[in-house]
């Protein structure tokens, strides 16, 4: 049975309510980079990105990009990012009940900065292949799409945090994947509105709801970020 302290919980208040404390912990989390970059499992970032860009070499050299599977290149790959990027947040030492030199909720936001840095890299080299690649006139717009795959990494990182949260190891990782695919169906139930094509008159108002949704998914791992012990 996992038990729940407020020590943990205190620390974590502390740091917001000290702007001292904040920066210690701050600075523990930079220290915390390298080693942790090291120990997060890539294999499921580097098999999404290998496929990701083995689907962009399917289009014959030369030959100009659809603007309909630029579109589906991109948010697959935004979904494919988000689901993979949530193996980054398994971490051992949370199932551990005992003392730990660095909060639970460091490390994992530390994990979480590592994955979808590496993410948001991977997207933004798929992006720059699809507008160098994009038929000629058509415009790639950049600032809605990029919000599209913000939210769809982060619902995938909220997804795989949470399972972890409660349940230590590989496999809840999966989490992510399975947030990913609910919410991409409870997009396809409100209609094919909330994907809009390239030039689609309500591209902006759509994006402005895509932007409005985007700090659900961090709230979501604020909450469970947090320590559990």
């Amino acid at each position: 049975m996992r038990v729940t302290s407020s020590n943990g919980l205190r620390h974590e208040h502390a740091a917001f309510r000290d702007p001292a404390a904040g920066r210690v912990h701050l600075r523990v989390a930079w220290a915390l980079m390298r080693p942790l970059a090291r120990a997060v499992d890539w294999s499921p970032l580097a098999i999404a990105a290998s496929l990701i860009v083995s689907v962009a070499a399917l289009v014959p050299p030369g030959e100009p990009l659809g603007p309909v599977p630029a579109l589906a290149l991109l948010r697959t790959a935004a979904l494919l990012l988000g689901a993979a990027a949530g193996f980054a947040l398994v971490d051992a030492m949370s199932a551990s009940t005992g003392a730990v030199p660095v909060p639970r909720w460091v490390r994992q936001w530390a994990r979480t900065v590592i994955a979808l840095s590496a993410a948001g890299l991977v997207w933004a080299a798929t992006y720059a292949i699809v507008a160098a690649r994009i038929v000629p006139g058509v415009a790639v717009t950049l600032p809605g799409l990029a919000v599209e795959a913000a939210v769809c990494m982060l619902v995938g990182s909220a997804g795989a945090a949470t399972a972890v949260r409660r349940h230590p190891g590989r496999q809840a990782a999966l989490g992510g994947a399975v947030a990913q695919l609910a919410a991409y169906a409870a997009t396809l139930i409100t209609g094919a509105g909330v994907w809009p094509a390239l030039g689609d008159k309500h591209w902006d108002v759509t994006h402005a709801w895509w932007l409005a949704a985007l700090p659900l998914p961090l709230l979501v791992l604020v909450a469970v970020h947090r320590d559990v012990r």
